[in-house]
């Protein structure tokens, strides 16, 4: 009995390998994005993003960034990340200080942002880094940058 029942059941197997095409094509899972990935919906995904990396953040500082620099705050503006860092340049004024963030460190900075935050930029979040005078408190160098600012087609990856 039961090699009538096993003989059965491979009677009933061949005969669905027989219905089953012989060019059969194999599964390529897709993603499907339709409708649903609208304006809004991303605004509230990359808000809840800007939010997250703030929490995330913040458990860190203060972090030491070089000899004269230390990231002291990060906060967020709707879907821009703020992060502020402190400058210990001495008795250096902040005039000085503010010639010399403009002609030396924006290139650098620019560049680095759009290197180091790329995914962010590229989801449409906004990253700007913001240089107080350690001394004085008063801000010397303020750099935004947004997906726009970096030309990632021209740039090496």
């Amino acid at each position: 009995m039961r090699l009538l029942s096993l003989l059965g059941i491979l009677l009933l197997t061949a005969a669905a390998w027989a219905t089953v095409p012989a060019t059969m094509q194999p599964f390529n899972p897709t993603i499907q994005v339709n409708g649903d990935l609208k304006v809004d919906k991303m605004r509230m995904q990359n808000l809840n993003v800007v939010k997250k990396a703030v929490e995330g953040i913040r458990e860190t500082l203060p972090q030491k960034v070089d000899a004269y620099t230390q990231m002291v705050g990060v906060d967020s503006n709707g879907t821009e990340l703020i992060y502020t860092f402190e400058v210990d340049a001495g008795p250096k004024s902040d005039e000085t200080l503010k010639k010399e963030g403009q002609t030396r460190m924006t290139p650098v900075i620019r560049k680095g942002i759009c290197t180091d935050a790329k995914r962010f930029l590229q989801s449409d979040i906004t990253i700007t880094y913001r240089y107080l005078n350690k001394a004085t408190r008063n801000e010397i160098l303020k750099v935004t940058m947004d997906k726009k600012a970096c030309d990632y087609n021209t740039m090496t990856q």
